[in-house]
């Protein structure tokens, strides 16, 4: 596995965060233009939508600054138990310092955001300590941080509670899914992918020696590389740090590797698709999802435990994902074309004759390549980006105040998940589902 570099060719600016925002953009324009080629636009919902995020922001919390940050951190709080606080104080306890506890954190968030999985509704997990069962999401969480605890994810019994690359490489599916208390009747599918990313990090990190240590290579070594980084800036309250010295360090953990053989993406440039709707002679559009979740969940422990500084988090955008994306369709403001949606219904009816399909309320379906799916996605970055710029200016506050980070996590996300499980309450399903396939990790 060849490291990656951004080099000086004319796609290599795909590489870069900061082409997110501008690609999306181009698609957004398309759309003010009538120009796209699988969706209708009313742009009367804009406003209602703006609305409805207020609303539920102010329905949640009492002031806009209460809103946490959006990240893995929020899935193991289910059910508000501190879990990561619980065992930051473990640790300190123990002597060890602000670093280590962070490196700690690094690497569990970074294979909780590559095991964020949706599984079907009908799969559980059993917390080890509780006896509390978890589905979805938070149950992929509760999950790992078990796992984690008892050391599944680190080659030194001695040190239980750290990632590595040996215990990575070595990781087996019946292992990982053993883990996962998969029998015949609970489980779900896309495992397999997962455990391959884990086993591709641990590649990553034996591979990456000046992101992630020479001796013991673990997720949570990178932050020794960003201190020790000429960029960054030791100030009184903590390090200040580039996110662009982060960024490549970020996508070598599987956005990069699931690209490969242009199969999740652009061999090369990652998460990365080509959009009809853009008529330069370059219709790329980069999303970097899963190195933007991973940068997002990461920020948190950098933040809160060494008072680091993050500068040039105003790159980041809104994720593409279910909830977000789904918030455009379920309220009205997109709308599949005729042919597209019935493109998308065949292709479900054909799907859920394969064996071991999970079960699903009648949705279009489209795999992770198809057109549909990058148009989508662009829209869904664009058009979220419109909204908590106006929803910010409905509270008059500015960034500083309310981040992109919390607009995410106190608004459009939750309003997502909110109208999915009013629309689709079986199974609380998006409205388009992407088709569950090799290295389709985002």
């Amino acid at each position: 596995m060849a490291p990656y570099h951004h080099g000086s060719s004319p796609n290599d600016f795909l590489l870069c965060l900061s082409s997110v925002r501008e690609r999306c953009f181009k698609v957004q324009e398309a759309a003010t233009r009538n120009r796209l080629k699988h969706f209708d636009i009313d742009q009367s919902k804009l406003e209602e939508m703006v609305q409805f995020v207020v609303s539920i922001i102010k329905r949640d919390y009492d002031t806009p600054s209460e809103i946490p940050l959006y990240g893995r951190w929020r899935h193991f709080d289910i059910g508000g138990r501190p879990r990561l606080n619980n065992l930051i104080q473990t640790w300190a306890s123990l002597g060890q310092d602000a670093l280590e506890q962070t490196r700690k954190l690094v690497d569990l968030l970074v294979i909780a955001c590559l095991m964020d999985i949706k599984p079907c509704q009908t799969w559980t997990y059993t917390e080890q300590s509780t006896g509390r069962k978890f589905k979805r999401k938070d149950g992929i969480a509760i999950a790992l941080l078990d796992l984690f605890v008892s050391g599944m994810f680190s080659s030194d019994p001695a040190h239980p509670h750290r990632v590595d690359s040996e215990a990575l490489m070595d990781l087996s599916l019946d292992a990982l899914c053993k883990g996962l208390q998969f029998n015949d009747n609970n489980s779900f599918i896309g495992i397999e992918e997962r455990h391959e990313a884990l086993n591709h990090l641990g590649l990553a990190l034996k591979k990456r020696t000046d992101y992630f240590g020479n001796n013991i290579k673990r997720p949570g070594n990178l932050l020794d590389y960003l201190l020790g980084h000429p960029t960054t800036i030791k100030t009184k309250k903590g390090p200040l740090i580039s996110i662009e010295t982060l960024w490549p360090v970020v996508q070598e953990m599987g956005e990069l590797w699931s690209a490969e053989e242009n199969i999740g993406g652009t061999a090369g440039l990652g998460d990365v698709w080509p959009c009809a709707a853009i008529h330069d002679e370059n219709n790329l559009v980069s999303f970097h999802k899963l190195s933007q979740w991973i940068v997002y969940s990461i920020i948190e422990p950098m933040e809160k435990l060494l008072g680091a500084t993050i500068e040039g988090t105003d790159l980041l955008t809104p994720l593409p994902d279910y909830c977000n994306g789904g918030f455009l369709i379920d309220t009205g403001f997109l709308t599949l074309k005729p042919a597209d949606y019935e493109r998308g219904i065949k292709n479900y009816h054909a799907n859920s004759l394969l064996p071991y399909q999970p079960k699903v309320e009648v949705a279009p379906m489209f795999d992770m390549s198809d057109p549909v799916v990058t148009e989508w996605r662009a829209l869904t970055v664009a058009y979220l980006d419109l909204i908590t710029d106006r929803v910010r200016q409905a509270f008059r506050l500015s960034k500083k105040f309310l981040s992109l980070s919390q607009l995410i996590q106190g608004g459009t996300w939750s309003a997502g998940r909110e109208l999915a499980e009013i629309s689709r309450p079986n199974t609380h399903e998006p409205p388009i589902v992407i088709k569950t396939d090799k290295r389709v990790i985002y």
